[in-house]
């Protein structure tokens, strides 16, 4: 998608298709739905003129080879922190879809944004986009520890950025 230079602020704005799910009306009774890299969902890239970068996603069902290339070495990721497990909200009893299901990816797993994320040397990754299940919610919590062991903040309303 093209690059958009935001007027008089010396960023630009990139779209750029990431993993999603389809939408509700493409899915096929009984089956999983289909992920797909198709723009239907997208993360943003804001660079400044310095080239310095901002991504932020705010959801993602996988981290494919394309998106970790772009990630490699940004100077900021905002990613999708929604569920920390796939089966969260089954176990919580808050819904019967998996994250994966709803199109995102764990926080936690072999597949997950910490697994993904190691070896991308992003400078700084918060994670938003969080359910008010994900345990990393809890500043006490083991999963919290965790996520903070592994080099990423955890967003907040009123958080403030400097790129």
């Amino acid at each position: 998608m093209p690059v958009t230079p935001a007027t008089g602020s010396g960023l630009t704005v990139e779209l750029f298709a990431v993993a999603g799910k389809v939408p509700l009306h493409l899915e096929r009774p009984g089956e999983a739905p289909a992920i797909a890299e198709d723009g239907t969902t997208v993360g943003a890239c804001v660079r400044d003129e310095q080239g310095r970068t901002l991504f932020f996603i705010p959801a993602c069902a996988a981290m494919t080879p394309r998106l970790a290339e772009r990630l490699r070495g940004a100077d900021i990721v905002l990613f999708d922190g929604t569920l920390w497990r796939d089966d969260e909200m089954i176990v919580a009893g808050l819904g019967p879809k998996t994250g994966l299901r709803m199109g995102h990816m764990s926080i936690s797993g072999h597949a997950g944004t910490l697994a993904a994320f190691a070896g991308l040397d992003v400078r700084r990754k918060i994670l938003i986009h969080i359910n008010n299940s994900n345990p990393i919610l809890l500043d006490d919590s083991p999963e919290s520890a965790e996520v903070r062991a592994h080099g990423w903040d955890i967003g907040y309303d009123g958080m403030r950025i400097e790129l």
